[in-house]
């Protein structure tokens, strides 16, 4: 029975060292993100309780992440096609306003891109990009770590449903 020991330590060692670091690379953190303090890429504070009373995608992301720009780009065709209407999209992105701002000339996109004040390890952001879903009431109905399919048509429908 001795001999069985160390290896049932192991593995009960291993299972926590697995669900810990499933739990924070996975699963998003329960943010208030009226709270948190934002710049636009001017460097001008903004409060988004300014846009409380509308549907909110609200991303974090980051202009060096392959999975979040491919996630903007397929989030920009879904606009463009005319899916989600009256749903505001805010990028957030902890970088330097330089990076940011190259980004939005390049890419061209319609949303509004902010910076966090805080390193978004700070925020308990460790994987991005992270997805909030937000209603009109302010609340948060969905969060993800990782991109949504935005060609994927059972996407918009979640999307939509959760913003209801």
């Amino acid at each position: 029975m001795k001999k069985w020991w160390p290896l049932v330590l192991f593995l009960v060692g291993l299972s926590l060292v697995l669900l810990y670091q499933y739990q924070k690379y996975r699963i998003a953190p329960g943010l208030d993100v009226f709270s948190l303090n934002y710049t636009d890429t001017a460097g001008q504070k903004v409060n988004l309780n300014t846009f409380k009373g509308k549907k909110i995608i609200y991303s974090f992301f980051g202009t060096w992440c392959g999975e979040c720009v491919l996630e903007l780009k397929q989030l920009n065709e879904a606009k463009l096609k005319g899916e989600l209407k009256d749903v505001e999209v805010i990028v957030v992105s902890d970088e330097a306003p330089e990076k940011i701002n190259l980004y939005i000339q390049r890419k061209k996109y319609p949303f509004i891109f902010l910076r966090s004040e805080k390193p978004f390890n700070e925020l308990g952001i460790n994987a991005i990009p992270v997805n909030y879903l937000i209603n009109a009431k302010g609340e948060i109905t969905y969060s993800k770590v990782g991109s949504l399919k935005w060609k994927d048509h059972s996407v918009i429908s979640m999307v939509e449903g959760n913003l209801k």
